[in-house]
């Protein structure tokens, strides 16, 4: 007697046979399939970024270049408009301690003194009412945030806002005298708000005066409590400038805190 039939084994192969496959197609061939589909995609993905590797570094270099552009531009700056970093050049050097830094200071206030006095007989007008440099402080402690700004702004900086300045010429002299402002040497310095009176060819300007030095070195002289002795690091040793960006107001020098010591003359 047969256990089983012909067709039993028929429907029982049938039933293992759609086991198997059913198998292959859920574990295997679908999860394959996604696979390489997602694969694919990916791979698609890598050749778009990869094809924008030329342009990005065509952009890079491109970056680069307007650092150095910008970079050489300030040298250029440093080299004609920032006052020397020594006493006997006419700047002054802030990495001397604070006490030395307040007889310092006066005399670097005589020395941007001289500067502007020099200057104003420029174009060949007659000074009529000449501005002063405002004296610095004689107290260590805040010799720094008084008279050089720091750290107010992220680089010492002496900001001199002169207030009016009276000359009396002809209307050429005073255009060449308003004009050789924007040629002082060591300074920068901005002269607006002209007005003039007077019956040519003898006229009187008035306008307004500010002289900003740009101050030179990788290091500075620390400050000193009120009341107390200087707060300085182990050793002695002068502090550094605030570090490398852009300080408040729109004044951003490259380098190591103010102007780059590299660029010193």
């Amino acid at each position: 007697m047969k256990l089983f039939s012909g067709w039993v084994w028929l429907v029982l192969s049938i039933a293992i046979s759609l086991v198997i496959l059913s198998y292959a197609v859920f574990m295997w061939w679908i999860p394959k399939t996604a696979y390489a589909a997602n694969l694919e995609d990916y791979t698609s993905k890598l050749t778009t970024e990869a094809n924008k590797l030329p342009a990005a570094k065509k952009k890079l270099e491109k970056a680069q270049e307007e650092v150095q552009k910008k970079a050489a531009e300030w040298q250029a700056v440093v080299a004609d408009k920032t006052p020397p970093s020594s006493l006997a050049g006419g700047g002054i050097d802030l990495s001397v301690n604070p006490y030395q830094l307040t007889v310092d200071a006066r005399k670097f206030r005589d020395s941007v003194q001289r500067a502007v006095n020099a200057q104003l007989k420029k174009g060949g007008v007659t000074v009529v009412a000449a501005p002063s440099i405002p004296e610095p402080t004689d107290d260590p402690s805040t010799i720094l945030a008084d008279f050089f700004n720091y750290p107010v702004a992220r680089f010492p900086v002496c900001i001199f806002e002169l207030g009016q300045v009276t000359v009396r010429g002809t209307y050429a002299q005073i255009s060449n005298h308003m004009a050789s402002w924007s040629t002082m040497p060591n300074y920068l310095a901005t002269a607006g708000g002209l007005t003039l009176t007077g019956t040519s060819p003898e006229l009187t300007a008035n306008y307004s005066l500010v002289v900003l030095a740009f101050l030179r070195g990788d290091e500075m002289s620390v400050s000193v409590p009120a009341g107390g002795g200087a707060a300085a690091p182990a050793g002695g040793m002068p502090a550094g400038f605030g570090g490398p960006g852009g300080p408040p107001g729109g004044f951003m020098p490259p380098g190591r805190g103010g102007v780059p010591s590299g660029a010193s003359r």
